[in-house]
Order: C-alpha cells, then sequence, then structure tokens
C-alpha cells in the first residue's frame, strides 16, 4: 500500500498549501482519500483532525453520512511524500482505537478537481413504500439515457414511519452535454413517433409522483419564483363546470364522454345557456377547496413566490373566489359570454381565448413582468394535458419544475410541498404555522413526533462503496432484489459521490420473508460481479443503538428535534488546525456530526456546513460561546444556529452603509474634501465605540461642515466610494433570489442613494444635510435622524410595507448604532464590527468579503453562480426586448 502510494505522489504537479496557517515551500503534494466505516459516536472527526494536523496536511475535501447509527466517512487530504507513510500509519492505528474500518487510495488531484455542470435534480415522493423494484427502474431508465445517480438522501422526517404523510427520496443525477429534461421526464423519441420509457411512468407505475429540474445547489425554490395552479382538480377538488352545472340544477354526465375533451366543455359549457349569474353565484358560498391548497399557497406566499391560475375551465367567479383566498397574484381563464346577466352557452373570444394554445406565451408574459427566470416557473396541476408530445417536450424544456397533481388520484395537495424541495419537518411546521392552535399532537413524554408502526421484518444494514462512480450501479446492486416486490422495502436509502469520483452507498433493507440470509448472499454475489465492496454493517447498527434507543421515533427525535447547523468560513481555505479546534470542541460537549456538506467550490476549501445534534442537557448559548471562542483563535468564522424552516423563509436584507457596504466613513469624506478630517475623525471614532451620545457626536460633526458648496462635495465623494469586497456579488444573488434589500444608514441621503444605484437596492434611508438657497451646508441637519433607534424602526416598517414578519429579516452592519437593529432582526450580522457589536450580537463575519453572508443563509459559492448568471440571462433577454 505505501508503495503505491509513493509511486502515486511521484507524478503529481506542484502546489502551495495552506496548512495550520502558515505556508509551506513550493515542492510536490500529493493527494490521499482515507474512507471510514464503523459505529457512530461524537468525536470522530476531531480524532482523526488532531493527527492531521500533526502531519501538516491540509484537508481539500471532507463528506459523511449516518445509516441508522452506521457512519461512513471519507477525507481528501494533500500530503508531503516524506510524511504520507506515518500518516496513514497513524490514521489506521487511529482506526483501531475507534473500533473503526479504514483504506486509502491515491487519486490524480485533477480528478479531485473536476465538477459536472450539468447536474439534475430528481425527487420522488409516495405514500407506498420505497421499493428496491422502484430504484432500480428508476436507474434503469437514467442509465439508459446516459445519466449517472451521483447522490441519494433519505432523511429521517421524509418517512411516512415519522412524518405519518409521505416516503420521499431526493438525488442528484449527472447528465450528458446536451441533454434535455423532457427526455427524462417523457422519455426518448423513437423512429416510430414513440417514445421510450419515461422516468414519469416508471414512477407511476409503483404508485410515486416525480418532479426533475436542473439542479442549481438549492433544494427547493427561491423567493423569485412564480407558481402556477391548475383550477379544476388542483385548487379545486372537482372539475369547475361540473360543479357549476350541478349548482344550477343541472346533470353534468348528461355530457357525451366519447367527445374530445375540448368537445365535452363546449356541451357543459351550452349546458349553461339561459342560467343567470346570480344562479352561479350562489354556489360559491359552498364551495370548498382542494385539501392543502390553503397550506401550500400560504407557504409558497411566505416565500415570496408570485401565484397564478391558468386555466382553461371557463368560469370567472370560482377563478376569482380562489384569488382571493389562497392569496393569488394572477387569475388568468377562459372566460364565458354573458349578455344581460345571463350566460349565452359559448365562451368569449372564440378559439382565440383557448388558453390550451397559448399556455406557454401566458406563462412567458407573467414571468418577464415580474422579472422571473423562465426556470423559476412552476406549474402544479396537469399543464401537458391537451399538448401535442413535441408541444409538452418545448414546455417541459422551457419551464422550471412541473408537479403533475390530480385530485381524483392524490387527494391532499401538500404533496407538491414535498416535490417541490420542502422536507417533513417543514411541513410540519409550515402547518403550525397557518394554524397554531391546532398544532399536531405530540405523542410520548420527550414531545416526540406522532410515528405510524413501521411493517415487521428483519432489517439488513449494508455499506455499499466503489472508487468509481458509473452509470448503473443502482439497478447492478438492486437487481436481485427487483422481484421482490412486496417482499421488502428500503426502510434507508443514502448515496453520495465521494472525490474523487467513488460512490458509498448505505442501504437499511427491510425484509418480510423468512430467507433473509439467501437475500444477502444474493447481493453480496451481484456486488462481487461488479466490481462493488458490500459490507454488513447491523453489529456497527447495534453497538450505536447502545448510545441511544433505535426506534423510529428515537432516531427522529435524536437527529431532527434538536438539529443545528454549523457554517464555518476561513479565507482563503480553512486551516487544519481551525478544523481541528472546532471538532475538538464539538467532541467535548458531546456534539454528533449528521452531515457535512461543502459550500465553496474550486481547488481551496474555505467554507463548509456542519448538521449536528446537540445532546438534550446542552445549552445552545453555551456551545454558541465555546465555538466563538474557537472561531477569534483562528481568524474564523464560526455561526451557529437551528436547522428550522425560518432560514428558508427571510426575505428582506438591511444593510448599514459607511463600513459595511462602502470601506469608507461617508462623514470622513466629506471632511477629507471640507479639510477638517483630523476633528471630524476623532469624533467618529469615539461615536462608532459607543463612548458618545450618536445624535450630539452627529451634530458637531455636521457643523464642521458649514460654508461648503453641497453638490461639489458630494460629487467628490460618491466618485471615489470603496465598496466592500463581495457587496455586489451578494446583492445581485439576494435579488435573483427574491430578497427585497434596503441601506438605512447614518451617514448622508446622496451617497446612500449612489449606493442604491449601484448595488440594485429597494430603499435608501439616510440623514438629509440643510442647505441654503446658495446651495452651501448650514452645519444643520434637515428631517428627523437616523438614530439607532430609528434604524429599528425603519427595518420594522420596511418588514410591514413588504408583508413580511420581522424574523424574516436580516440585517448586516458594524457599528454601535447598528446593534438595535442587529437584535430585532431574525438575523442579525456583525460584519467586521467593533468589539462592543461582537460582544452582543449572536453572528459575526470577521473575513474581508460581505459575500460571506451568503453562506449563513444555506446559499453555497455554486449556487451563488447560477442564480447570478441566470439574473444576467434574464436582464439580458429583457435589454434586448427593450431595443
Amino acid at each position: 500500500l505505501i508503495v503505491l502510494q509513493r509511486e502515486q505522489i511521484g507524478g503529481v504537479t506542484k502546489a502551495m498549501a495552506l496548512t495550520n496557517g502558515h505556508k509551506h515551500d513550493e515542492q510536490q503534494h500529493g493527494l490521499v482519500v482515507m474512507r471510514g466505516w464503523g459505529s457512530d459516536k461524537p468525536g470522530i472527526s476531531d480524532a482523526f483532525l488532531k493527527i492531521v494536523r500533526q502531519h501538516q496536511c491540509h484537508v481539500l475535501d471532507m463528506g459523511q453520512f449516518l445509516l441508522e447509527g452506521s457512519l461512513m466517512f471519507n477525507f481528501v487530504l494533500d500530503v508531503l511524500p516524506e510524511t504520507s507513510a506515518a500518516l496513514m500509519n497513524n490514521l489506521s492505528r487511529c482506526a483501531n482505537e475507534l473500533n473503526l474500518q479504514v483504506d486509502f487510495h491515491f487519486p490524480e488531484r485533477e480528478e479531485v478537481e473536476a465538477q459536472c455542470k450539468v447536474v439534475a435534480g430528481i425527487t420522488i415522493v409516495t405514500r407506498e413504500l420505497i421499493t428496491p423494484a422502484l430504484l432500480h427502474d428508476v436507474d434503469e431508465v437514467l442509465s439508459h439515457q446516459g445519466c449517472m445517480i451521483t447522490d441519494i438522501e433519505h432523511r429521517s422526517d421524509n418517512k411516512r414511519e415519522n412524518a405519518c404523510e409521505y416516503n420521499k427520496l431526493q438525488m442528484l443525477v449527472q447528465c450528458p452535454p446536451g441533454f434535455r429534461l423532457s427526455t427524462m421526464t417523457c422519455g426518448t423519441p423513437t423512429e416510430a413517433k414513440g417514445s421510450t420509457k419515461s422516468l414519469q411512468a416508471v414512477c407511476w407505475e409503483h404508485e410515486a409522483e416525480v418532479t426533475i429540474r436542473w439542479w442549481d445547489a438549492m433544494n427547493r425554490p427561491n423567493g423569485k419564483s412564480l407558481v402556477v395552479f391548475g383550477l379544476s382538480h388542483v385548487l379545486y377538488p372537482f372539475d369547475c363546470l361540473d360543479e357549476a352545472l350541478r349548482g344550477v340544477g343541472v346533470d353534468p354526465s348528461s355530457v357525451d364522454s366519447m367527445g374530445t375533451m375540448s368537445e365535452q366543455q363546449a356541451q357543459k359549457v351550452a349546458l349553461l345557456k339561459g342560467k343567470t349569474v346570480e344562479e352561479m353565484s350562489s354556489i360559491i358560498g359552498r364551495l370548498q377547496f382542494t385539501p392543502g391548497a390553503h397550506l401550500v399557497c400560504s407557504a409558497l406566499k411566505r416565500m415570496g413566490c408570485r401565484l397564478a391560475v391558468l386555466t382553461d375551465t371557463g368560469l370567472q367567479i370560482m377563478a376569482n373566489h380562489a384569488k382571493r383566498e389562497l392569496g393569488l397574484d394572477f387569475v388568468l381563464y377562459r372566460d364565458l359570454e354573458v349578455v344581460d346577466d345571463v350566460f349565452t352557452g359559448n365562451y368569449t373570444g372564440g378559439e382565440l381565448s383557448d388558453i390550451r394554445f397559448r399556455k406557454s406565451d401566458l406563462l412567458k408574459l407573467m414571468a418577464d413582468r415580474e422579472g422571473i427566470s423562465c426556470r423559476n416557473v412552476i406549474t402544479i396541476g396537469e399543464p401537458l394535458l391537451g399538448l401535442k408530445a413535441a408541444n409538452a417536450r418545448s414546455f417541459l424544456d422551457s419551464f422550471g419544475p412541473s408537479v403533475w397533481f390530480n385530485s381524483d388520484k392524490l387527494k391532499n395537495l401538500s404533496i407538491a410541498l414535498y416535490l417541490l424541495g420542502f422536507n417533513g419537518s417543514d411541513v410540519r411546521a409550515l402547518s403550525d404555522l397557518q394554524k397554531p392552535s391546532l398544532k399536531r399532537k405530540r405523542s410520548g413524554e420527550n414531545g416526540s413526533i406522532g410515528t405510524v408502526t413501521a411493517p415487521p421484518g428483519k432489517n439488513i444494514l449494508l455499506h455499499v462503496s466503489a472508487r468509481v462512480c458509473t452509470a448503473g450501479q443502482i439497478k447492478k446492486v438492486l437487481g436481485p432484489l427487483k422481484a421482490a416486490k412486496s417482499g421488502m422495502e428500503l426502510a434507508t436509502f443514502k448515496m453520495c459521490r465521494l472525490q474523487p469520483g467513488g460512490i458509498c452507498l448505505g442501504l437499511n433493507l427491510r425484509v418480510h420473508q423468512d430467507s433473509p440470509e439467501q437475500i444477502l448472499k444474493d447481493l453480496l454475489l451481484a456486488s462481487s460481479r461488479h466490481g462493488l465492496e458490500i459490507k454488513d454493517v447491523g453489529e456497527q447498527a447495534s453497538e450505536a443503538s447502545k448510545i441511544f434507543p433505535r426506534t423510529p421515533s428515537a432516531c427522529w427525535e435524536h437527529y431532527y428535534l434538536n438539529r443545528y447547523l454549523i457554517t464555518m468560513v476561513q479565507q482563503p481555505q480553512i486551516s487544519a488546525a481551525a478544523l481541528s479546534t472546532l471538532f475538538g470542541t464539538l467532541a467535548e460537549n458531546g456534539v454528533n456530526i449528521l452531515r457535512i456538506d461543502r459550500l465553496s467550490i474550486g481547488s481551496s476549501l474555505s467554507a463548509m456546513q456542519f448538521a449536528a445534534n446537540l445532546p438534550s442537557t446542552l445549552e445552545p448559548d453555551t456551545l454558541s460561546q465555546k465555538l466563538a471562542a474557537a472561531a477569534k483563535q483562528h481568524g474564523a468564522d464560526i455561526a451557529f444556529q437551528q436547522d428550522e424552516l425560518e432560514r428558508w423563509m427571510r426575505r428582506l436584507v438591511v444593510f448599514d452603509m459607511d463600513s459595511t457596504l462602502i470601506q469608507q466613513e461617508v462623514i470622513d469624506e466629506l471632511a477629507k474634501y471640507a479639510g477638517v478630517e483630523s476633528e471630524v475623525k476623532a469624533i467618529t471614532e469615539a461615536a462608532m465605540r459607543g463612548e458618545l451620545n450618536f445624535f450630539e457626536s452627529l451634530k458637531s460633526r455636521v457643523a464642521l461642515l458649514k460654508g461648503h458648496n453641497a453638490e461639489e462635495l458630494f460629487a467628490r465623494v460618491k466618485a471615489d466610494l470603496k465598496y466592500t469586497p463581495g457587496a455586489k456579488k451578494l446583492c445581485d444573488t439576494l435579488k435573483s433570489m427574491g430578497f427585497k434589500m434596503a441601506v438605512i444608514s447614518g451617514g448622508f441621503l446622496p451617497v446612500a442613494r449612489e449606493v442604491q444605484r449601484h448595488l440594485g437596492l429597494d430603499y435608501a434611508f439616510a440623514n438629509t444635510l440643510e442647505v441654503d438657497e446658495a446651495g452651501v451646508l448650514t452645519g444643520s441637519t434637515s428631517g428627523p435622524v437616523v438614530t439607532p433607534e430609528r434604524k429599528r424602526a425603519l427595518l420594522a416598517t420596511i418588514a410591514n410595507v413588504e408583508g413580511c414578519e420581522i424574523k424574516q429579516t436580516i440585517a448586516v452592519g458594524d457599528g454601535a448604532n447598528d446593534i438595535p437593529m442587529l437584535n430585532a432582526a431574525g438575523l442579525g450580522i456583525a460584519f467586521c464590527a467593533k468589539p462592543k457589536v461582537q460582544a452582543v450580537t449572536e453572528f459575526r463575519i470577521n473575513q474581508k468579503d460581505l459575500s460571506t453572508v451568503l453562506f449563513l443563509i444555506g446559499v453555497s459559492e455554486r449556487a451563488a453562480q447560477g442564480l447570478t448568471e441566470e439574473a444576467k440571462a434574464v436582464s439580458n433577454t429583457a435589454d434586448t426586448a427593450g431595443k
């Protein structure tokens, strides 16, 4: 093994590495990937990181997942040749002490840094069991199309035995260049004008629903999305024309069911001839919406999405009722002709009003009106109904996710939230927000979520791994199990693609047969035949169960009811020393890491996110303080927050200006050009340290500017503004996500408006300097002064105007006058702030890059890139249309 390792390292490229905060001289570095298996417990990562630090290695990547208490993890290390043998020996010794198994392999650097940009996200949701046959058939379709599954997430809160609603899998799929999502949904077109088997058809065979979208490193829609619903059998649990006929005493079954859909509609409309608008209005009082309709609409509105109805059902009264009751923004429908308050039995506008033939145009019209990318237009219902195959494919390739829903088959519209990326815990929290007095009952002394009883059977826990990731691996693993459709289920199924290209797969197979041993033998044989390594980890899970019970409700409680996120950022890259201190702090406090996600891209690992479970005896504030001390020790930023729904519901960001959005203090810049720089600067510094009353300090500084021409002075300052690194990237990304943004400054309005223009902000508030008739500063302010208390009040006012709660806001600032605003916001961030400010705020960023804020709200660097590129494309399209 060591000989092989040295041979591999001998041929790699030269690189500069930062380890433990120190630069190495230029010399040859090699890559070592360590993979490990074993029982989950706190302190594992800490033990390995201590060894990595001792050998002056640099961590390029790391990842892990849990399978019912059994852990699988990996580290990608940048090592020096002369230390590699000792490093592996010590890591192996550590693994033995922890009762873990490890192995090593040695990729080329180019393999690790390669990234695939053509990735689709697939969500599968069902009320039935997730069977090996379902996943086998899904992978068979994907591999036939040249696609390769690289990641599968199956969370505990997305299982019916925990969530009492649906089973859900989330997949990432690597697609070949030029691939179209319509091919995945509808199958590959054939010469006989048909198509090969599609993912949609396979899922329906297994009584599951599926949505497909291009993956942008985010698992759910952002606030700048347009969600378009159908009306009949979507928001209403009936055909609207049928209900209208019943309401006026006509039996809809008299319509000839042999005709086409449009012919049947025309017949129904004709039956309304002679009926009055007043008769139709009487049915509104007894209309009922589809179960879950209020929940779905309120959740998407809370995120900031625009909602619409697009329907070919010509009933204005029902469409407007839905708009009013569900808070929709647009309603587009085919109207019925009325003369003297009596229906004529015809549509208005004839064929030109038929929405079926104009769906794409109408969706694009609404999206363009709102400045929304077509990829962020989501349809819920049956938007492809009535379209020819070619038009249906064009529709799927032009717009975002299409969520199929018909109330005759699916009784509750809440499934749409799962299909759009929400998890079971999110939906439960949304339900509680909608009806706080009717919260779901909790069972058990510790407040555990109500569960359904899992079917009896023997559980087989397996880890499967391979050095390379190839198309069709899942169907090869599950092939021997496909025939047993009713004899077994996948209680848990997880997969991740390891750097550099291998796979790590975990499954909990629940067998309802008498001979599980034969099944295990079949799996081992099939895996071996295809070059896959398989391990039975049931014993390791049993060891882990001694730490806490392994019942479904206990798992849910342990991993999700006390789940927190730790975000770590250090520029230009996270040092091994900082990681070691972080893991050491977590281990000392019994905190268990559940999941690791890389937020930065490129070869430097500069941002990571850890999902962690806190023991019930540990106060979050205590851990937060210890993490803050660890961050300060290494010059890193560590944010600690609960993993809850509100992280995804924030809609308004408010910034301070001086030393936040821009690098200067505006009053100091004015003073420099006015020749009173030293006097003003002394007052400013004392005020920002909180040593002087803000109002009095402002009054003293403004008085020193008396007698200078205001326009000339501000023109010079605006021409020399220096924006904080990352400010433009942050604001562009937030804008593309639908956030509203404001600058609230104790500085001055002409500069605040220039910052607003440059960064694309929605609001600007600042102080106004009084000017006499000659345009000369009088040495006083005009109007209300932006004090610390007014900053907080303006934050609340803007939130109210934008229709969001104060807890849905983010505030960023650096000075003592920002403290009330920072503490009032749902997420208050002290950016490169004064010591007094950092001491009283929960979240701090000390990296000199304002775009770091994105990591704290769950946006990875890759997601930010995709969002800004998409926003530019929308802007360019609008500019072209304008010309």
